[in-house]
């Protein structure tokens, strides 16, 4: 099956169908899906093609729209001519410039700065469907600019600075606006599905979501023995972007990358509280199927959340979905991939 490009760290667009066959080995029987940390939406993506009901859900904005634009919207909502129009200032239209004055030399040159402050507020002019599209643009956009895809470092220097010699695509991170968009509206409208599917996009607390799924999947944030980096601030440029008039109240000056803190609460991003956090998952959702996505060098271990989850499943098992390193993290060359399966 042929899915879509995912741009996001620990996306399971490579393992995702071995998910699903080792459900449908394990013969787990189930009609609605609850997907608590959708991340791409890419699991969720192939659990409506199999014909489920799917709900999906993310503490994030950003990751919320795309999904909506990728899971709900229909075939064709954004034309080519209507998201190149977002490239462009409208006159006699006032337009603020909050990237453009505060990111200088961060993330983007200050002509991209600029481009990202039009397309922003434009894009807020959209009817709710055609929204969720030019999001999609623009997220993918900035992501595929940017060394490692992410925003925890300011690290414009690579980019700069680039040689042969050095990491990165430097052809992709020159593309233009106009360029990337004209590459992702196509690329939505080719995976955007022909008939609606029966989904449900929510943007809650992986705690406070309804329990009545038959299988819920729990794809949570992984730690390792370094140093913890959250999602938060691997993310938080876009998930500011979605909240553009609250930004320069919500900079953080004191760090480098002048992370954006909005959004940036969550118990499953705490590597000392991971554990209790996760009891507290399997607790609530204790009458469904369980289904944890996880990896042999995460913290805590496998071992220990199978004792977990024994307190409230009688039958767990763990099944290895094969080694998946990422690709921009050598240290991670050995980690497999394990789903935690309890009923």
């Amino acid at each position: 099956m042929k899915l879509p490009v995912t741009r996001y760290y620990g996306s399971k667009r490579r393992v995702v169908e071995e998910i699903w066959f080792a459900l449908k080995k394990s013969r787990i029987e189930f009609d609605t899906f609850l997907d608590l940390f959708g991340g791409t939406g890419i699991v969720s993506y192939y659990m409506l093609a199999q014909g489920k009901q799917v709900c999906y859900n993310d503490l994030f904005a950003f990751n919320c729209e795309i999904a909506k634009a990728l899971l709900a919207t229909p075939k064709n909502t954004l034309s080519e001519s209507e998201a190149l129009a977002l490239l462009n200032r409208e006159p006699m239209v006032f337009y603020d410039n909050i990237i453009e004055r505060n990111y200088q030399g961060i993330y983007y040159l200050d002509e991209e700065n600029r481009q990202i402050d039009t397309i922003v507020q434009n894009i807020l002019r959209l009817s709710n469907e055609k929204k969720a599209c030019a999001y999609y643009l623009l997220f993918q956009s900035c992501l595929i600019k940017r060394p490692f895809n992410l925003f925890h470092r300011k690290n414009l220097n690579l980019r700069i600075n680039h040689s042969e010699s050095s990491f990165g695509n430097y052809v992709t991170w020159e593309k233009s606006f106009e360029q990337l968009f004209k590459q992702f509206v196509n690329e939505l409208n080719t995976y955007q599905f022909e008939q609606l599917k029966n989904v449900k996009i929510s943007n809650l607390d992986a705690l406070d979501c309804d329990t009545s799924y038959d299988l819920v999947y729990i794809d949570p944030p992984y730690f390792n023995n370094g140093t913890p980096i959250s999602y938060h601030s691997r993310y938080h440029f876009l998930e500011g972007l979605m909240h553009y008039n609250d930004i320069e109240q919500k900079i953080n000056r004191k760090k480098a990358n002048l992370e954006i803190g909005l959004n940036c609460e969550s118990e499953f991003e705490d590597k000392a509280s991971f554990s209790q956090n996760l009891r507290k998952l399997f607790a609530r959702y204790h009458k469904s199927v369980l289904v944890l996505s996880y990896t042999t060098n995460g913290y805590p271990s496998i071992d220990d959340l199978v004792c977990i989850m024994k307190e409230f499943k009688d039958h767990v098992k763990v099944l290895s979905l094969g080694k998946k390193p990422f690709a921009l993290n050598r240290s991670n060359e050995g980690r497999e991939e394990v789903l935690v399966i309890g009923k």
